[in-house]
Order: C-alpha cells, then sequence, then structure tokens
C-alpha cells in the first residue's frame, strides 16, 4: 500500500498530520525552498513526540554546490533518529551530484539507520538539474535506499505538468530494478493520487493540499483524512 507523507513545518501542525492519518511525518522548511532546511528543533521535538508511532523524513536542502558543511549537515540529520533523510539534487553538473549525493551518503551510512533519499526534480528542464532518471543512476552509484521526485520551482505547477506518462513509467521501472523506494511530490493533489497509486510510487508527498491556506499555511487534519482516504480506497482497489 502506498504511503502518504505530509510535511509539517511548525511543531503545531504536528498533531494535525498524525491525527489526519500520514504515515510518514516529514520535516522541512518549505519558505527555504522544495526541499528546506528545518529547524533542528522542530525535527527533534517531533522526533519526542511522535514517539516511534510514525516514520518521520527530514529533508536537508535543494543542493547545487558542495560544501564542507554538508558533511556535517547530512551527519547531524542522520544522528537525530530520523527514518529517512531526503536531499535534492538540484545541480545541472553530474559530477557535482555525484559529488554531493556521496558525500551525503559516506555519513548518512556512517550512522546507518536512517535511508537516504535522492530526490530530482520533475521540472529540470526549465530549472537547470539534472533530470530524474539521472538520480536513480547516482543513487545506485552512492548506495541510497530511495529516489524522489519533487518540483524544484513552487509555483502551482506539479510533477504531472513536466513529466509525461512514460517516462514516470520509466522512472518506476529503472527504480524497481535496483530495489530502491519510489516517492513522489511537488504540488499534488488529490486528483493526482490514483495515478500516483497506479504508477506504483511507495510514498506520495503532499503539503500544500494538505493545508489551509497552501503550501506556506497550516496543515489540517480534515484534509489530510481526506488525502488518507483517498489513498487507502485506491490501494484497496489495486490490491483486488
Amino acid at each position: 500500500m502506498a504511503k502518504l507523507l505530509i510535511t509539517v513545518w511548525r511543531l503545531d501542525e504536528l498533531n494535525e498530520a498524525l491525527h489526519g492519518g500520514a504515515d510518514i511525518i516529514d520535516v522541512k522548511d518549505p519558505s527555504k525552498g522544495s526541499l528546506g532546511l528545518p529547524d533542528l528543533d522542530v525535527v527533534r521535538e517531533v522526533l519526542l513526540n511522535v514517539s516511534g508511532l510514525r516514520e518521520v523524513s527530514m529533508a536537508i536542502g535543494d543542493l547545487s554546490e558542495y560544501s564542507d558543511s554538508l558533511k556535517y549537515i547530512a551527519y547531524a540529520a542522520a544522528l537525530t533518529g530520523v527514518s529517512y533523510v531526503k536531499a535534492g539534487l538540484a545541480s545541472g553538473n553530474i559530477s557535482k551530484c555525484l559529488l554531493i549525493a556521496s558525500e551525503i551518503s559516506k555519513q548518512v551510512n556512517y550512522v546507518g539507520k536512517p535511508k537516504l533519499v535522492l530526490a530530482g526534480y520533475a521540472d529540470y528542464s526549465r530549472s537547470g538539474c539534472i533530470e530524474p532518471l539521472e538520480v536513480i543512476r547516482l543513487a545506485k552509484k552512492v548506495k541510497a535506499r530511495g529516489v524522489m521526485i519533487d518540483t524544484l520551482i513552487k509555483d502551482g505547477k506539479n510533477a504531472f505538468n513536466f513529466l509525461s506518462r512514460e517516462y514516470l513509467e520509466e522512472f518506476i521501472e529503472e527504480a524497481r530494478k535496483l530495489n530502491l523506494m519510489k516517492a513522489i511530490a511537488g504540488g499534488l493533489g488529490r486528483e493526482h493520487i490514483a495515478d500516483c497509486i497506479k504508477l506504483g510510487f511507495d510514498v506520495i508527498g503532499i503539503r500544500g493540499a494538505a493545508c489551509k491556506g497552501g503550501r506556506v499555511g497550516r496543515v489540517s487534519r480534515e484534509l489530510v483524512a481526506e488525502l488518507k482516504n483517498i489513498v487507502l480506497a485506491y490501494s484497496g482497489r489495486m490490491s483486488v
């Protein structure tokens, strides 16, 4: 069954996501970008309050350049005890992306517990990033555990606006061959859930459609519950 990932930005959103039925609580700062690095205090408090009831993921940025501080960020993220560390490869240079992914992977795998998820961007052609299929190839090289499609520019468009069904099917097939977890986000709404499940994504990530007030608004348990019910309904149909 596909898992519903709901992003929280502030602590007052946590119970809304939990009681709405989110399977994965994702922590990031949407004001800092697609995969904005969140406040560490928020990450710690989320982990303390979730207390093993749900998986927790943490974003560490849309990364276009390597810096020595990135190793410390990746290491600290892994030490928090989150289930997943998500890193966006936001450069158009494949060598830079490999360096970024490799250094992050070293730190996350050194700690051992979290799974590293590398994200590519559906809108790569307009944002100048490597394409999602290249992210799969890098994931294999650095021994990441999952791959994700998101959008870098948040302007109301979604992943399906940029990638054809054929491209998404190829993405799923290539990731499946490598036994990688397959996640998708990027402006998704309730109308996209069925297609995400039919395509074979393991995780569906949503922020804006789970909030009152849009992406930088506040998570609503009622909206999360509606999204979760759609996931359950379509997952049930696919299993029959």
